[in-house]
């Protein structure tokens, strides 16, 4: 069983995957969300005013979701890809493979 992760234990990798893709121009940021879970409402606020605007100075252009058909969460799903769409493109699909068919 996966465990939901807030504040720090969330942070962290984003910051991560923020350094990687700072390393690697015009690369994909691509999030696994099958699993996914309510962000609280400080993540959110976080996400919305430092991780992407963070993100979109590395370059990346298009963002993927990684989601069965019909999701548990799909109105975090809609939160954030209102905000995501300002600026990247938005892809989702039920697969890794999917969303590189579909660039």
């Amino acid at each position: 069983m996966e465990k939901e992760a807030h504040f720090d234990d969330y942070r962290d990798p984003v910051k991560a995957s923020l350094d990687m893709l700072r390393e690697h121009n015009d690369s994909i940021f691509i999030v696994d969300a099958r699993n996914g879970f309510e962000d609280v409402k400080e993540d959110v606020e976080w996400g919305f005013t430092y991780f992407l605007p963070e993100l979109k100075k590395t370059g990346c252009k298009i963002w993927g979701f990684i989601l069965p058909e019909v999701s548990d969460i799909e109105g975090e799903i809609d939160l954030w890809t209102k905000e995501i769409e300002k600026n990247f493109r938005v892809i989702r699909a039920v697969s890794y493979e999917e969303i590189l068919r579909q660039i």
